[in-house]
Order: C-alpha cells, then structure tokens, then sequence
C-alpha cells in the first residue's frame, strides 16, 4: 500500500509542462467572454438577469439573493464585472486573484437565474478553481512580460492530473446517467435516442423529416457515444491522445448537430490538455525551425 501512495505521490509531484495549463487558462475564460457578449448582443442579459418585477425573467425578489440589495441592474454589473475578470485570467495579468472574483460572480449569476446556469458553466468555473492551484498563470501571461519576470516552464503535474480526472468524470457520469434514463441508447431497433435528439426542435439542429429514413448511422453513433463516456477512464492511461481524437469528433458532431450555446467550445478547450503530448512538441519543432540561423 505505501508502495502505491508513494507512486501516487511521485506522480502528482513529477514536473510537467506548465504550457497545456496556460492554454487552458486562456482558452477556457474566451469562451466565457463571447458567451456573455452574444447575450448582450441579442438583448438577452437584460432579461435573464434582472427580477421579474423589472421585466426580467429572475424570481428572486426582496433579500434571497446575495446582491438584491444592488438594485435591479446588480446583475447586469457582474455580467461586466465578469467579463473583465475573465479578460484578465486569459491575459494573464492579476491571474489569481480575477479567477477568485471572477468564479464568485459568475456563480452569483447563476443563483440570480438558475435555468441559464448550464453544465458547461459549472464545468468551466470548477475548470478555473483548479487552475487558481496551478502554475498557469506564469506562462503565457501579459503579467509576467510587465514584471519582467522569467516564465515557469515547469511545475508539478498534480493540477494536470486534476483535470484530466475531472474530464473522466463529467463523461463518465454523463454515460451511467444515460442509461440509467433511457436504456434505449443501446437498442436496435425502434427510434434512435440520438435521432430524437439531434432532431429535437428545442436543441437540435437537424429537420426530423430530412433524416427519418436513415436508421443505422443514428444507432451507432448511439453505441459510440455510450462506449466513449462509459470508457472515459482511459484519459488516465498512455492511450488518452488517441482517445482524445475521438473526444474531439463527438463535440465537433455536437457542435454541427445541436445547439447548446457555448458547450461544444467549452469542452474542447479540455483537449490542449488531453493531446498536448502531440501539440507540445509540434509547436517546439516550429519554433525551432523559425529560428534564425
């Protein structure tokens, strides 16, 4: 046993590349920013994130909300609030303390309307939490280039490991929950689970009566997205990159099939974690073949 723990050990504390963290660390607020900006463009935040006795849609009144006592418009403040916080983290400029701010008023928001405060929302916020322990924030980052402060190339892998478990997870839960809903996203015959939903007129993105004659394709990519889930343990192992590969395909089909806001970009953000054995030396090799002689 203290075998194992002393394995476990060595392997949260093995340097690793500080560079999939960055990307992350960039990548993952961008999404947060161009989420809430097509809100506001689309008139929506005024609506979502105001009380229903202003003309918005939120129900909480009087002193239920942290923030009520702001006035009807506290929540159109975090939503900027939000943004510049989220602005800062992908800089890389005051890092952790924008994420520690950032993460409190985006969780507000989402108490202030709990229907818009989606998976992906809550995925991104905890994504963040783990990178306010991590070394993300010393590369890649504006704050470092203004202190003229040498970036940390390298730093402890437990806050990598961290997200790939967290990865594994999310698919994992999402996969036992599916089936223990609707078996059928096992059958063979009878209507396709993922016909109805790429085909559902609220979420997807595809015309009921162009596809209702194609049955196969629909069943096996039912079966493959329960494998994939289910066998989402395999981001644990040597073999995540290729896993990854297929993680892409599902939430590129996603993102093409169905149209949940933010989701599918959200998610592939995960990936410069997932396959950065392949990009991290890729990227090297073009730095060093632009290099001058």
């Amino acid at each position: 046993m203290m075998g194992l723990w002393r394995r476990f050990v060595g392997s949260c504390s093995r340097p690793v590349d500080t560079r999939p963290l960055a990307a992350l660390r960039i990548l993952l607020p961008l999404c947060v920013i161009f989420d809430l900006l097509r809100s506001i463009q689309l008139g929506l935040a005024g609506v979502y994130y105001r009380p229903w006795d202003a003309g918005g849609l939120s129900t909480f009144v009087g002193d239920e909300w942290a923030l009520a006592g702001l006035g009807p418009d506290a929540g159109l403040w975090l939503v900027g609030l939000i943004i510049v916080c989220m602005a800062l983290v992908s800089s890389g400029l005051g890092v952790r303390p924008a994420i520690v701010v950032g993460v409190l008023a985006y969780a507000q928001l989402g108490h202030l309307y709990p229907p818009g405060d989606r998976a992906i929302d809550r995925i991104i916020r905890t994504a963040l939490l783990i990178l306010l322990f991590s070394q993300s924030h010393r590369r890649w980052a504006l704050g470092d280039r203004l202190l003229g402060r040498a970036p940390v190339a390298r730093a402890a892998a437990a806050p990598q490991h961290l997200i790939l478990w967290f990865l594994v997870l999310i698919y994992m839960a999402a996969g036992v929950s599916k089936l223990m809903q609707q078996p059928a996203w096992l059958a063979v015959s009878g209507t396709p689970v993922l016909y109805r939903v790429v085909t559902d007129p609220l979420a997807g993105a595809w015309d009921h009566m162009t596809w209702s004659r194609i049955g196969l394709p629909f069943f096996v990519a039912s079966w493959a997205t329960i494998i994939f889930e289910v066998g989402a343990f395999v981001l644990l192992t040597r073999w995540r990159r290729w896993f990854g590969l297929l993680g892409v395909g599902l939430h590129l089909g996603i993102g093409l099939t169905m149209h949940l806001g933010m989701f599918s970009a959200g998610m592939l953000c995960f990936y410069v974690v997932v396959l950065a054995e392949w990009w991290i030396p890729g990227l090297d090799r073009w730095r060093v073949g632009r290099a001058p002689p």
